[in-house]
C-alpha cells in the first residue's frame, strides 16, 4: 500500500481566513463542557460544518481534511490506525509542530484502507477530555449491511487530568522498595502468580489507575442512552471504538448472538459469541441479526475491574425501551488474551523470513509513577531502527503487573505468537499485552519515517511509556522529543 509521495509528506499550514480548498472536509476542534448525570466536565469536540463528529471516507479516494484549532491551547490530532505519510501522522514534536490556537492545518493523502478507525488528540492529556471522534473508511466493493451504527466509548471524569497525573505520581512516591505487581493500583492479582480469569471479580484498583465518574457511549450514559432504531430481520454492523483513556471493556450483546468480523479495521474470520473483549484504542466490528418481531436489545460495555457500564440500545420501531442501570451488579474481572488467541486474519501477511527481530520490554517503577519501554523513559530514549523493505518482528515482553495496549503508528502488524504459541492471528495496530506475558507481532517496513510506539493508557504514556520506530536514512526535521516534556506540566 502506498501512502503518498514527497509532495504530500508534511501537513501544510494555512490561515483560517483563506477559503477551504475544494474537496476538503473542514474539521473544527472546539472546547466546551458536557453534563453527565448531573456532573459537568470539560469536553472537546471535532466537528464538521454540518455538525457531524469525525470523518467518513472511501478506500481509493483521498483523505483531505482542513483541521482548525478553535481552542485556546495547542493541539494535534492523530489519525489512529491509518497508513499515511509520516509528516501527517499528527504527533507533536515527532512528526509535526503542534497546531496553534487559530491555526489551520491541511492533510492530504490517499486512502488505502477500509474499516473502523478513530481520531484523537496526541497533545498533553486532551484525550481524557473527550478530544476523540470516529474515523470510518468504507470499501466501495463491499456488500453493505442493512444498517450500520458507530459507537465510541469514553471514560469520563470531572477532574482535571493534570491533577490525576500529579496524584498518581504522589501516591506512588516512596514506594521504590515495592516491586511491580504487589500493590493496589498497579497489579494486584495479575502479578504472574495468579491466573487472570475473565469475569473473576477483583478490586478496582488492581486493574485501573483512575476512578471515573461514568462511562460513555456516544457521549451518553445508560441513564439516557442512545436508541438505535432497527427493523426486525435486519443485519446490523456495530462499529465499536474504545476511545477511552484508561479503561478496557467487556462488550456484551445479551440475547443477541453476534459475530466479530473485524478488529482494528482489519477483517477476521468471523468469531461467534455474545461476550467480547475490547482494549483501549482497539476497535471491534460486530455483525448482528435482529430477530423477527418487536424488541429492544441493550449492547453493554462494562469497564474492566469496574462496576461502571455504558452502552446503546438497538430497538425495533414499536419496542418499549428498557431501563438499564449505569452500574452493574458486580465489578467485572480482568481481560485475558484468550479471545486474542482465537482470532484469525482473513488475509495473513505474505510468508517470508524475518529480517529484523526487536524486543520491547514493558517496564515500570512505583517510585514517582514511572513507566518505561526497554527501561527508558520518554523523551530520553534510544529509537528502534528498521530498514525499508524488511520483515520486522517485535516481541513485547511485559515485566509489569498491568496490562498495556501497545500501539504502533503508521503500520498494520499481525499477531504471530502469544506466550510461545505460534498463530496466524489478527492484523491490528494495537495489541493488549497481559502481565508477565510475551506477545510477538510482525509487519513489513514499508512506510519510512519516525513512528511513535507507546502504551495507549494515557497516564502511562504521559509517564514515559513511549519510544520511536525510526527508518534508517529518513530525515525528520520535526523530531524534537525534549520539547514534548512540557506537554504534561502546568
Amino acid at each position: 500500500m502506498a501512502a503518498g509521495g514527497a509532495a504530500a509528506r508534511y501537513a501544510r499550514a494555512q490561515s483560517p481566513s483563506e477559503p477551504v480548498p475544494a474537496g476538503f472536509t473542514r474539521l473544527r476542534v472546539l472546547a466546551g463542557q458536557i453534563d453527565v448525570d448531573g456532573k459537568r466536565g470539560v469536553a472537546y469536540r471535532i466537528l464538521q460544518d454540518n455538525g457531524e463528529q469525525g470523518f467518513v471516507g472511501v478506500k481509493g479516494g483521498r483523505f483531505q481534511v482542513a483541521l482548525e484549532n478553535e481552542t485556546r491551547e495547542p493541539t494535534s490530532i492523530h489519525w489512529h490506525g491509518l497508513i499515511l505519510p509520516n509528516g501527517q501522522d499528527g504527533v507533536p514534536y515527532v512528526t509535526q509542530p503542534p497546531i496553534k490556537p487559530g491555526e489551520r492545518r491541511l492533510y492530504d493523502f490517499p486512502i488505502v484502507q477500509a474499516g473502523t478507525f478513530w481520531m484523537h488528540s496526541h497533545f498533553g492529556l486532551q484525550e481524557q477530555q473527550l478530544l476523540t471522534a470516529p474515523l470510518i473508511l468504507r470499501d466501495p466493493q463491499a456488500v453493505p449491511e442493512d444498517y450500520e451504527a458507530v459507537v465510541i466509548l469514553n471514560d469520563f471524569t470531572t477532574r482535571d487530568p493534570l491533577d490525576i497525573l500529579a496524584e498518581l505520581k504522589a501516591k506512588t512516591s516512596g514506594m521504590a522498595s515495592m516491586p511491580m505487581g504487589k500493590t493496589g493500583g498497579m497489579a494486584g492479582m495479575a502479578s504472574g502468580k495468579t491466573p487472570r480469569m475473565p469475569g473473576m471479580a477483583t478490586s478496582a484498583p488492581d486493574l485501573n489507575d483512575v476512578k471515573y465518574d461514568a462511562l460513555l457511549a456516544n457521549r451518553r450514559t445508560l441513564a439516557d442512552p442512545e436508541v438505535v432504531r432497527v427493523r426486525p430481520g435486519e443485519r446490523v454492523r456495530l462499529r465499536i471504538i474504545a476511545g477511552s483513556s484508561a479503561t478496557n471493556f467487556f462488550i456484551r450483546t445479551g440475547a443477541l448472538p453476534a459475530e466479530a468480523v473485524a478488529v482494528d479495521g482489519e477483517d477476521i474470520v468471523p468469531l461467534a459469541g455474545s461476550a467480547f473483549e475490547l482494549g483501549i484504542a482497539q476497535r471491534l466490528d460486530l455483525r448482528i441479526r435482529i430477530p423477527a418481531g418487536q424488541g429492544a436489545y441493550p449492547i453493554i460495555a462494562q469497564g474492566e475491574g469496574s462496576d461502571l457500564q455504558t452502552g446503546v440500545i438497538l430497538a425495533t420501531p414499536q419496542a418499549s425501551i428498557p431501563r438499564v442501570a449505569p452500574m452493574a451488579k458486580a465489578p467485572a474481572g480482568a481481560l485475558t488474551n484468550a479471545q486474542e488467541s482465537r482470532l484469525r486474519a482473513v488475509q495473513s501477511l505474505p510468508g517470508r523470513p524475518v529480517d529484523r527481530r526487536l524486543q520491547v520490554t514493558l517496564d515500570g517503577k512505583m517510585a514517582g509513577y514511572v513507566w518505561m519501554l526497554n527501561d527508558q523513559t520518554w523523551p530520553r530514549i534510544t529509537p528502534l531502527e528498521v530498514k525499508k523493505g524488511e520483515r520486522v518482528e517485535i516481541a513485547f515482553v511485559n515485566r509489569t503487573g498491568m496490562t498495556h495496549p501497545m500501539h504502533l503508528h503508521g503500520h498494520v502488524f499481525q499477531v504471530t505468537e502469544i506466550d510461545g504459541r505460534r498463530l496466524p492471528g489478527a492484523k491490528r495496530d494495537t495489541i493488549l499485552v497481559m502481565p508477565r506475558q510475551t506477545v510477538k507481532v510482525q509487519f513489513d517496513a514499508s512506510y519510512p519515517g519516525y513512528w511513535m510506539l507507546h502504551c495507549h493508557v494515557l497516564y502511562h504514556l504521559a509517564a514515559g511509556m513511549v519510544t520511536v520506530l525510526k527508518y534508517q536514512g529518513f530525515e525528520n526535521t520535526a523530531y524534537d522529543p525534549l520539547a514534548s516534556a512540557s506537554e504534561y506540566r502546568r
